[in-house]
């Protein structure tokens, strides 16, 4: 979601890193208030994620000393800049980014600088990073903000977030982490379903320009997979169900994500320039004792086309066997495919290039 942001602000993140956390928050509150509202949608469509309001426009106005012009933005385009038009990531983007333990990492670091000079001290730019991160990310969120979750129910952010995780993908985090509810309605089947769809959808790409021999792809089940998906995944969105949840994860990664994605004020303030997020995050982990997941690039490259595609998939763009051929030689769709097909391969250790090969009775 910040990331976004960076099109739409003169100055870009330098800018973002410096503004007060108010404007910060005021500008979530805004692209929540500007989401997508096709109302011919069931809620929790991508177009249609939430009907819960933000702030009332009363209590909006009280931010106004920021630009209204630049307070809108959009995950597919920086022209869509109004209201009716802001559609934020997929929470798949942050189960990936989180699984780097970035999250565990900037938490020490931030630990760190706040507890003594260990670290050294922070230039100005990393200080005013610091102070924004903390008051985001490291406390308890003002009341009545549509960022506010924790509360005497559900006291722990960290918590809240792997249990989204679970309920939407039946999936935990890939490194240790503290118990959390586990409910009973979860997606335990979406990893399964979903790698034979990105199995299925390898076939077709290798056979796209396949004219003279037999081609093994095969339309009608992939786009049943796809429906399969889509049914799955809306489901947990019942009602508006997680859409504040998503906002907020994907929201926080974001954060850290543009933190890391260039030589930032923090990062040069830690010595830990390089030149790929990744790199910047191992170095920042050996600063402050904690290791980042060794796959950390194949997480950081799937985050943004892993998103991409289940949108697609939760719009039901592939629940036609007509439509599959996209998934093949789409100049955009196409790149997000592969690009997730391989970095799931590396990520979990399954190759889905590979032919799938049955069971002996």
């Amino acid at each position: 979601m910040f990331r976004q942001l960076t099109r739409q602000i003169p100055g870009g993140a330098e800018l973002l890193f410096r503004l007060h956390p108010i404007d910060l928050t005021s500008l979530l509150e805004q692209a929540w208030t500007f989401q997508r509202n096709d109302l011919s949608q069931p809620v929790g469509h991508p177009d249609h994620r939430s009907d819960i309001p933000g702030l009332p426009e009363r209590l909006q106005r009280l931010f106004e000393g920021f630009d209204r012009n630049q307070r809108v933005f959009s995950s597919t385009s920086p022209d869509d800049c109004r209201p009716g038009y802001v559609r934020w990531e997929h929470l798949s983007y942050a189960y990936m980014l989180e699984s780097t333990r970035l999250m565990e990492i900037f938490r020490r670091v931030v630990t760190l600088y706040r507890e003594g000079e260990e670290l050294g001290v922070p230039s100005n730019g990393a200080e005013h990073w610091l102070r924004n991160t903390e008051e985001l990310f490291f406390r308890e969120s003002a009341p009545f903000f549509i960022t506010a979750l924790t509360s005497f129910v559900r006291p722990n952010g960290d918590s809240i977030r792997r249990n989204a995780y679970y309920r939407m993908f039946g999936m935990d985090l890939t490194h240790p982490a503290e118990p959390y509810p586990k409910p009973a309605a979860a997606n335990t089947q979406f990893v399964s379903i979903f790698e034979e769809f990105l199995r299925e959808t390898w076939i077709g790409i290798i056979n796209v320009r396949n004219t003279i021999g037999p081609n093994p792809t095969d339309h009608a089940k992939i786009a049943d997979l796809a429906e399969r998906l889509s049914d799955m995944l809306t489901t947990r969105r019942l009602a508006s169900s997680l859409s504040r949840e998503e906002f907020w994860a994907i929201s926080t990664m974001a954060w850290f994500h543009l933190t890391l994605d260039f030589n930032s004020p923090i990062v040069s303030s830690l010595r830990a320039e390089a030149t790929s997020p990744e790199q910047r995050l191992f170095r920042i982990a050996e600063r402050v004792r904690i290791p980042a997941h060794a796959m950390s690039k194949s997480f950081f490259d799937i985050a943004d086309a892993i998103s991409r595609l289940l949108i697609n998939i939760e719009t039901r763009a592939f629940d036609d066997a007509a439509n599959v051929p996209v998934l093949f030689n789409d100049p955009l769709i196409t790149p997000d495919v592969q690009k997730v097909i391989t970095h799931w391969s590396i990520t979990t250790g399954r190759d889905l290039k590979a032919p799938k090969v049955a069971p002996n009775p």
